[in-house]
């Protein structure tokens, strides 16, 4: 496989942060040398060490005749055409080859990730058509995760409410509240799976189903948020009139959700515009 191709690795950002860490740890742990739980602070030392330089160490890189993963002390690679079918793991895409010997994972918390997704897209479309995934819903464990949550917290809130003694207590409780309440109103406005027709959308809801054109429809992106232990990924529907809505997690996951649909709204825009001429 050819040198030069684009690679993308962790942002300067997040590594100078955890280099830092690193190096307070250092110092942490020379001016506790003598204390009785000095092991401690050296084992989280070498735990954030090796987390480091896994982070450090990790990139992919993608050039016109395949893709390579790099890791610490090990790297793999394969051609486009070489790559049999995808799977997700978490927010994660997955590249495996025909024979099941190659499986290559892609950290989903690279810089470019969504840029890269892209790439594979336009490599090999061929691994998202729609084929099975004409419909995709929300997996029962997803459900029962969500809601049971949701309730979780609630029952937090309600204990917490009922044996406070001071006013942070009273208002803790009522935060938890909230909280659960969002979460079982959000999953009960949330989609519950969509179905695609050759021409149209239908995102079915848990009271409702509405049917969207390819025409109604402007694009289809993956909208990255920054949360506490790094980018979470979700599947955005742009209309051409409206607010873009998000798409709820269903068992394929965001990232092959996102691939299947621009598939299909790809697909679709060009058989209209083909029938059109």
């Amino acid at each position: 496989m050819e040198s030069k191709g684009r690679v993308f690795r962790h942002s300067f950002g997040k590594l100078a942060l955890m280099s830092l860490g690193v190096v307070l740890f250092i110092f942490l742990a020379y001016f506790l040398r003598n204390a009785n739980y000095f092991f401690v602070v050296v084992v989280i030392f070498v735990v954030s060490l090796i987390v480091f330089l896994l982070y450090i160490t990790s990139s992919v890189k993608i050039s016109n005749e395949g893709i390579t993963t790099y890791r610490l002390l090990s790297s793999k690679s394969l051609k486009w055409s070489e790559i049999g079918h995808v799977s997700t793991r978490g927010q994660s895409l997955k590249l495996h080859d025909r024979d099941e010997n190659i499986t290559l994972s892609l950290d989903s918390q690279l810089e470019g990730y969504i840029e890269i997704l892209d790439v594979i897209f336009k490599k090999r479309p061929d691994l998202f058509d729609v084929g099975e995934n004409n419909i995709m819903s929300c997996g029962l464990l997803n459900n029962i995760t969500v809601v049971g949550f949701g309730l979780l917290v609630i029952a937090a809130s309600v204990f917490l409410y009922l044996v406070a003694e001071e006013v942070l207590e009273t208002m803790g409780a009522l935060i938890l509240f909230v909280i659960g309440s969002y979460t079982i109103v959000n999953w009960f406005l949330g989609s519950r799976g969509i179905a695609l027709e050759s021409r149209s959308l239908l995102v079915m809801y848990l009271f409702k189903e509405i049917s969207y054109s390819v025409d109604d429809i402007s694009s289809v992106s993956l909208e990255k948020r920054r949360m506490n232990d790094g980018y979470v990924y979700f599947v955005r529907i742009n209309l051409k009139s409206g607010r873009p809505f998000r798409l709820s997690t269903f068992k394929q996951g965001h990232i092959l959700t996102y691939q299947i649909l621009k598939r299909w709204h790809e697909k679709a825009t060009s058989s209209q515009l083909v029938y059109s001429s």
